[in-house]
């Protein structure tokens, strides 16, 4: 199974910082895989640099150069560019020895639980990669403190847009939030299952829209 949807995760520090990368390029199926296959390949790129350099990670820093780079590969850099390629997304960088979690997202945003209250960290309004997307865009990086018994959440739009139902209407954002705040008290592994119970329930005869990640 091939798709537009792709995740990474690399270990730094020996294994006290995890970097998580997940993104939504251009298109779906197989079409989109091609555009995966880019992405893969500049990330191997950036993650080698960062291991060299033995830089301080910054996920908002990692979009930009996502961003730049993909425009500059695809020569996409005004509105007459034939090419018009790149992808919505999320970077996490999670310290286990700070216990600090470090989220940026491009049109991502990040879902949280704490104390029991269900949260959200909007992502930056600015897609990586597109020929409108600005080359010097600065994304933002938003800093967590991580607590016992918090929870996180990030998903592709493929899950929200699905549609369903007795109308047909796409699953939406409300029903994901009110699913995170029944469950998130689960163990992850239930949860994945309720998760994907639940689309696959909405979703119904028709026809599948989107990747979901």
């Amino acid at each position: 199974i091939v798709g537009g949807d792709i995740y990474f995760i690399e270990e730094f520090q020996d294994g006290n910082e995890l970097l998580l990368m997940m993104m939504d390029c251009t298109g779906h199926g197989v079409p989109g895989a091609f555009v995966t296959m880019l992405v893969k390949a500049i990330e191997r790129q950036i993650i080698a640099t960062i291991r060299h350099k033995n830089e301080s990670i910054s996920p908002a820093k990692i979009l930009g150069l996502f961003n730049r780079n993909i425009k500059q590969l695809l020569n996409q850099h005004d509105s007459k560019s034939i090419n018009n390629t790149g992808f919505d997304g999320a970077i996490v960088l999670y310290n286990k020895e700070n216990q600090t979690l470090i989220f940026a997202g491009a049109q991502f945003p990040l879902f949280y639980t704490d104390d029991t209250c269900l949260k959200i960290i909007k992502g930056d309004r600015h897609s990586v990669g597109y020929k409108q997307s600005q080359a010097d865009f600065e994304f933002t990086d938003h800093v967590l403190h991580v607590k016992e018994d918090m929870s996180f959440y990030l998903t592709s739009d493929g899950y929200v847009d699905q549609n369903g139902g007795a109308k047909g209407f796409p699953f939406g954002k409300k029903k994901i939030m009110e699913l995170i705040e029944t469950y998130h008290g689960e163990t992850f592994a239930d949860q994945q299952e309720i998760f994907l119970e639940e689309l696959a329930s909405y979703q119904g005869d028709e026809i599948r829209n989107d990747d979901v990640m």
